[in-house]
């Protein structure tokens, strides 16, 4: 039986992010998993190698990855148009929240992909994803290896990911829902910033990180376009209406 073929429009909405990539090496051999699992977007943030004659040479194939990879500062303007944007990560810490599994990533996967960008976001060779870009993403994956040591390389990683998403594509497809961009999300969030602050919800600084909890809260639910705006009116209504207090003289926004 012929192997069926993959609906490779499904896999283009698929974005590869590396952040702060140490070793060109590992940039060219990201870009030859890509190639031969179908994926094409790489993204690089402040990445430290050069895309010298090593990456080519790992890259073998995949050159055109390469050639076409975008590079940007900021790990949001790298995802702003993604509606899920999901970091690998071994690490746990306080500020890490909807941590899941790879099973779990591709159950989430399947009905965003037909309608959906979404990123996969790999941190440094060294460091791994900082806390402050682990807030930009919506869910956390962890990879279980089932061993002792499960420290493993960035291609890797990425090749095991890739893989999980690649076979999303060679099943029936899912009925597909619009989600909000992550430039959208980041909008959302500091509109709530900013009314949470003004209503003396966050103290200054936020030092109990209620807003990495809000995040986590809201992107679990995976909000549609539509959804933002309901919130966002909800959010524009209590400042109108504080401000209307304030006018004259009233305490509250009962």
């Amino acid at each position: 039986m012929a192997a069926k073929t993959l609906e490779l429009k499904t896999l283009e909405n698929a974005r590869v992010v590396l952040l702060e990539s140490k070793y060109s090496g590992n940039i060219g051999l990201t870009a030859r998993v890509m190639k031969n699992l179908g994926f094409f977007d790489l993204r690089l943030v402040r990445p430290r190698a050069e895309l010298n004659k090593e990456a080519y040479a790992r890259a073998a194939h995949g050159t055109e990855v390469i050639d076409c990879a975008k590079i940007h500062e900021r790990l949001p303007d790298a995802v702003k148009d993604c509606g899920i944007v999901i970091g690998t990560s071994r690490r746990y810490s306080p500020s890490r929240k909807n941590i899941i599994g790879l099973e779990q990533m591709t159950e989430l996967l399947g009905p965003a992909l037909p309608a959906n960008k979404v990123a996969l976001v790999f941190g440094s060779e060294d460091a791994g994803i900082s806390d402050q870009d682990a807030k930009h993403c919506h869910w956390i994956v962890k990879i279980e290896t089932g061993a002792d040591y499960n420290t493993m390389s960035v291609s890797h990683a990425v090749a095991i990911a890739l893989w999980e998403v690649n076979k999303l594509a060679r099943e029936p497809a899912q009925p597909a829902r619009a989600l909000a961009e992550a430039a959208r999300l980041e909008a959302m969030y500091r509109h709530m910033r900013e009314v949470f602050t003004e209503i003396d919800f966050l103290e200054p600084g936020d030092p109990r990180r209620m807003m990495l909890n809000f995040r986590a809260i809201f992107n679990r639910a995976m909000l549609s376009p539509r959804e933002v705006n309901i919130v966002r009116g909800v959010l524009r209504k209590t400042s109108w209406r504080i401000k209307s207090a304030q006018r004259t003289g009233r305490k509250g926004i009962s």
